[in-house]
């Protein structure tokens, strides 16, 4: 008998602790400090240096470009990377990607100078929008 006492009260501990008084809660804060990123944390260059087209042609050959991307005007038909005509990026998202490298791309940003970035970049825009 004792022995049942005792579990019935443990039983009405138990049930009265797990109430909780009625107060809901929630998984989430109610309130959030700091702030949170507003786009890519990755540094976009943004290059002053005026291309040339002539001269990026050369550096496209000289670092393989073309073993990984198709380009008509360099007679080149990767398929590693995107086909460069179908997509015709802007000169700001080739500088970017020569630079910083993206995906299966490399980064070329510690191999080729600002100038010869934009060079290529040059190329690659004339070549595919032109």
């Amino acid at each position: 008998m004792r022995r049942s006492a005792l579990i019935a009260v443990l039983a009405l501990v138990l049930g009265v602790a797990g109430c909780g008084g009625g107060e809901e809660t929630s998984p989430t804060a109610e309130t959030v400090e700091g702030t949170l990123p507003t786009g890519s944390t990755e540094e976009t260059p943004t290059s002053t240096v005026a291309g040339d087209a002539g001269a990026g042609e050369g550096i496209w050959a000289a670092n393989g470009c073309g073993s990984c991307h198709t380009l008509e005007a360099a007679g080149s038909n990767g398929s590693i990377g995107p086909n460069l005509d179908e997509s015709q990026p802007d000169t700001e998202l080739v500088v970017q990607r020569v630079t910083n490298g993206a995906g299966a791309m490399p980064a070329f940003g510690d191999q080729l100078s600002e100038k010869q970035i934009a060079d290529v970049a040059a190329y690659v825009v004339e070549s595919t929008s032109g």
